[in-house]
């Protein structure tokens, strides 16, 4: 899958805006789409239907071409934040009940966080008694914001759940 991945700050009368812009396409899916919208708030989703692979590569560099028109730009490593999320295991080794629900946590932290333009989960580690989630994000107040519901969508306990950045 091809995702192209834009961010613009902007000072909309004397506060601090972040927007994002995004698209993606994978090849065999006859569609490129397109998710845009302010960095913390579920954005706008819409897809173009395409006749051919190449033709959702050749619309997706198009999308790329006009964010940096527009003033958007790909983030890089200084200008994320990361964003640890740990869940306490209950003892020193995880279950497989804890394994599985450390994975429906990532999956729901995903979620929840690139439907709003805050990032994703790009690791996963093991550290005495836990399991730490780290988040790549340009706003980790909002993205630690958003976790609670992360784990209540994932059937996690909110108590063995906490953040760190």
């Amino acid at each position: 899958m091809s995702i192209v991945r834009t961010y613009r700050r902007s000072d909309v009368d004397g506060q601090q805006r972040m927007e994002y812009r995004e698209a993606w396409f994978a090849p065999g899916s006859g569609e490129v789409v397109v998710h845009h919208g302010r960095v913390g708030n579920t954005g706008t989703t819409t897809a173009e239907n395409v006749p051919n692979d190449d033709a959702g590569e050749e619309l997706l560099a198009s999308f790329a071409a006009q964010c940096a028109e527009d003033g958007f730009t790909e983030l890089t490593a200084g200008e994320t934040s990361r964003l640890e999320v740990s869940y306490r295991l209950k003892g020193a080794e995880p279950t497989r009940v804890e394994h599985t629900l450390v994975e429906a946590l990532r999956g729901e932290i995903t979620n929840q966080l690139a439907w709003r333009g805050l990032g994703e989960v790009v690791d996963q580690r093991r550290e005495s008694g836990r399991i730490v989630l780290d988040v790549d994000t340009p706003h980790a107040r909002k993205a630690a914001a958003e976790i609670p519901a992360a784990a209540k969508l994932a059937g996690v306990q909110a108590s063995r759940v906490t953040t760190a950045h």
